[in-house]
Protein backbone atom coordinates (compact mmCIF):
# COMPACT_ATOMS: atom_id res chain seq x y z
CA UNK A 1 0.00 0.00 0.00
CA UNK A 2 1.35 3.42 -0.97
CA UNK A 3 1.17 6.35 1.43
CA UNK A 4 -0.97 9.08 -0.07
CA UNK A 5 0.35 12.63 0.60
CA UNK A 6 -1.88 14.84 2.73
CA UNK A 7 -0.58 18.10 1.24
CA UNK A 8 -0.01 19.83 -2.09
CA UNK A 9 2.74 22.22 -3.19
CA UNK A 10 2.66 25.25 -5.50
CA UNK A 11 6.04 26.29 -6.93
CA UNK A 12 6.72 29.84 -8.08
CA UNK A 13 9.59 32.29 -8.52
CA UNK A 14 10.60 34.01 -5.32
CA UNK A 15 9.42 37.62 -5.46
CA UNK A 16 6.80 36.98 -8.14
CA UNK A 17 3.06 36.84 -7.73
CA UNK A 18 1.79 33.51 -6.54
CA UNK A 19 -1.26 31.60 -7.68
CA UNK A 20 -1.35 32.92 -11.23
CA UNK A 21 -2.34 31.20 -14.46
CA UNK A 22 -1.01 32.42 -17.82
CA UNK A 23 -4.33 31.53 -19.49
CA UNK A 24 -6.22 34.19 -17.54
CA UNK A 25 -4.53 36.80 -19.76
CA UNK A 26 -5.46 37.73 -23.34
CA UNK A 27 -3.13 36.17 -25.93
CA UNK A 28 -1.15 39.37 -26.49
CA UNK A 29 -0.38 39.82 -22.78
CA UNK A 30 0.28 36.12 -22.22
CA UNK A 31 2.75 35.99 -25.12
CA UNK A 32 4.67 38.97 -23.68
CA UNK A 33 4.89 37.22 -20.30
CA UNK A 34 6.05 33.98 -21.93
CA UNK A 35 8.65 35.83 -24.02
CA UNK A 36 9.98 37.52 -20.89
CA UNK A 37 10.24 34.18 -19.06
CA UNK A 38 12.13 32.68 -21.96
CA UNK A 39 14.40 35.71 -22.48
CA UNK A 40 15.41 35.85 -18.82
CA UNK A 41 16.52 32.22 -18.93
CA UNK A 42 13.50 30.85 -17.15
CA UNK A 43 11.44 28.16 -18.80
CA UNK A 44 13.67 28.01 -21.85
CA UNK A 45 11.72 24.91 -22.94
CA UNK A 46 8.78 27.12 -23.97
CA UNK A 47 8.11 26.58 -27.65
CA UNK A 48 6.14 28.41 -30.35
CA UNK A 49 2.56 27.28 -29.95
CA UNK A 50 2.90 26.69 -26.21
CA UNK A 51 0.08 29.08 -25.31
CA UNK A 52 -2.29 27.49 -27.82
CA UNK A 53 -1.42 24.03 -26.49
CA UNK A 54 -1.82 25.19 -22.88
CA UNK A 55 -5.27 26.62 -23.67
CA UNK A 56 -6.31 23.39 -25.40
CA UNK A 57 -5.20 21.33 -22.40
CA UNK A 58 -7.03 23.62 -19.97
CA UNK A 59 -10.22 23.35 -22.00
CA UNK A 60 -9.88 19.56 -21.81
CA UNK A 61 -9.28 19.70 -18.01
CA UNK A 62 -12.33 21.92 -17.52
CA UNK A 63 -14.58 19.76 -19.68
CA UNK A 64 -13.46 16.52 -18.03
CA UNK A 65 -13.95 17.98 -14.55
CA UNK A 66 -17.47 19.12 -15.45
CA UNK A 67 -18.26 15.70 -16.94
CA UNK A 68 -17.54 14.23 -13.52
CA UNK A 69 -20.38 16.36 -12.15
CA UNK A 70 -18.13 19.07 -10.73
CA UNK A 71 -18.81 22.80 -10.96
CA UNK A 72 -15.54 24.75 -11.19
CA UNK A 73 -15.50 28.15 -9.51
CA UNK A 74 -12.48 29.21 -11.60
CA UNK A 75 -12.36 29.07 -15.39
CA UNK A 76 -8.60 28.39 -15.27
CA UNK A 77 -7.18 26.22 -12.48
CA UNK A 78 -4.23 26.93 -10.22
CA UNK A 79 -1.50 24.32 -10.48
CA UNK A 80 0.07 22.35 -7.66
CA UNK A 81 1.93 19.08 -7.19
CA UNK A 82 0.59 16.26 -5.02
CA UNK A 83 3.01 16.11 -2.11
CA UNK A 84 6.10 17.82 -3.43
CA UNK A 85 8.82 17.45 -6.02
CA UNK A 86 11.61 19.71 -4.84
CA UNK A 87 14.16 17.80 -6.90
CA UNK A 88 12.37 18.55 -10.16
CA UNK A 89 11.63 22.16 -9.26
CA UNK A 90 15.06 22.93 -7.81
CA UNK A 91 17.47 25.67 -8.88
CA UNK A 92 18.52 25.04 -12.49
CA UNK A 93 15.77 22.45 -12.73
CA UNK A 94 13.31 21.98 -15.55
CA UNK A 95 11.17 25.00 -14.72
CA UNK A 96 13.61 27.61 -13.53
CA UNK A 97 17.19 28.74 -13.26
CA UNK A 98 16.44 30.59 -10.03
CA UNK A 99 15.65 29.36 -6.55
CA UNK A 100 11.99 28.53 -6.52
CA UNK A 101 9.72 29.38 -3.65
CA UNK A 102 6.90 27.11 -2.64
CA UNK A 103 3.55 27.24 -0.95
CA UNK A 104 2.54 24.05 0.84
CA UNK A 105 -1.14 23.55 1.70
CA UNK A 106 -3.04 20.78 3.44
CA UNK A 107 -5.09 18.70 1.03
CA UNK A 108 -7.91 18.84 3.58
CA UNK A 109 -8.60 22.48 2.59
CA UNK A 110 -10.38 21.24 -0.52
CA UNK A 111 -13.52 19.27 -1.18
CA UNK A 112 -13.69 16.92 -4.16
CA UNK A 113 -15.67 19.62 -5.99
CA UNK A 114 -12.65 21.96 -5.90
CA UNK A 115 -9.79 19.73 -7.02
CA UNK A 116 -8.72 17.43 -9.82
CA UNK A 117 -5.56 15.52 -10.70
CA UNK A 118 -3.61 14.28 -13.67
CA UNK A 119 -0.82 11.71 -13.60
CA UNK A 120 1.59 13.23 -14.64
CA UNK A 121 1.54 16.91 -15.62
CA UNK A 122 -1.59 17.57 -17.68
CA UNK A 123 0.24 18.57 -20.86
CA UNK A 124 2.28 15.38 -21.34
CA UNK A 125 -0.57 13.28 -19.94
CA UNK A 126 -2.91 14.38 -22.72
CA UNK A 127 -0.19 14.36 -25.39
CA UNK A 128 0.97 10.83 -24.57
CA UNK A 129 -2.59 9.53 -24.73
CA UNK A 130 -3.42 11.11 -28.08
CA UNK A 131 -0.21 11.07 -30.10
CA UNK A 132 1.34 8.06 -31.80
CA UNK A 133 4.77 9.03 -30.52
CA UNK A 134 3.48 8.55 -26.98
CA UNK A 135 2.87 4.83 -27.37
CA UNK A 136 6.23 3.90 -25.87
CA UNK A 137 5.32 5.77 -22.67
CA UNK A 138 1.56 5.26 -22.52
CA UNK A 139 -0.05 3.98 -19.35
CA UNK A 140 -3.71 3.55 -18.40
CA UNK A 141 -3.76 6.79 -16.38
CA UNK A 142 -2.60 9.05 -19.23
CA UNK A 143 -5.19 11.32 -20.82
CA UNK A 144 -7.51 11.14 -17.81
CA UNK A 145 -8.60 13.66 -15.21
CA UNK A 146 -9.15 12.19 -11.76
CA UNK A 147 -11.22 13.24 -8.78
CA UNK A 148 -9.81 13.16 -5.26
CA UNK A 149 -11.32 9.73 -4.70
CA UNK A 150 -10.08 8.37 -8.03
CA UNK A 151 -6.47 9.56 -7.68
CA UNK A 152 -6.12 7.67 -4.42
CA UNK A 153 -7.01 4.45 -6.27
CA UNK A 154 -4.52 5.28 -9.03
CA UNK A 155 -1.74 5.84 -6.49
CA UNK A 156 -2.58 2.54 -4.81
CA UNK A 157 -2.40 0.77 -8.17
CA UNK A 158 0.67 2.47 -9.70
CA UNK A 159 2.42 4.19 -6.82
CA UNK A 160 3.69 7.74 -6.68
CA UNK A 161 6.07 8.82 -9.45
CA UNK A 162 9.10 9.04 -7.17
CA UNK A 163 12.43 8.87 -8.97
CA UNK A 164 11.53 6.25 -11.59
CA UNK A 165 11.67 8.93 -14.30
CA UNK A 166 15.39 9.43 -13.62
CA UNK A 167 16.35 5.81 -14.30
CA UNK A 168 13.68 4.18 -16.44
CA UNK A 169 12.88 5.53 -19.91
CA UNK A 170 9.32 4.13 -19.69
CA UNK A 171 8.59 6.56 -16.82
CA UNK A 172 10.33 9.54 -18.46
CA UNK A 173 7.29 11.87 -18.37
CA UNK A 174 5.72 10.62 -15.13
CA UNK A 175 7.58 12.93 -12.77
CA UNK A 176 4.81 14.11 -10.47
CA UNK A 177 1.05 14.12 -10.04
CA UNK A 178 -0.35 17.49 -11.02
CA UNK A 179 -3.15 19.04 -8.97
CA UNK A 180 -5.63 21.47 -10.47
CA UNK A 181 -7.39 23.72 -7.98
CA UNK A 182 -10.73 24.99 -9.30
CA UNK A 183 -11.64 27.17 -6.31
CA UNK A 184 -9.05 29.54 -4.81
CA UNK A 185 -11.23 30.81 -1.94
CA UNK A 186 -10.01 28.19 0.58
CA UNK A 187 -6.42 29.14 -0.25
CA UNK A 188 -6.91 32.85 0.39
CA UNK A 189 -8.83 32.12 3.59
CA UNK A 190 -6.00 29.86 4.75
CA UNK A 191 -3.33 32.46 3.91
CA UNK A 192 -5.22 35.21 5.74
CA UNK A 193 -5.69 33.15 8.91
Amino acid sequence: MHEFPNYITHYYEQGSDILKNICTHPDEVAEVILAHLKDTGKRTWLHPGYLEERRRVEAWLYEEFEEKGKKPYLKHPLYFVLGENDDFFQKNGFFSNANPAKLRLPLSLFTSNMISFTYPDSMPSLAISTLERGEAYRKPFHGKVFTLEEINDIVQAYGLPGDKWKYEEYWRYDRFIEVQIWDDRPIWNFLQS
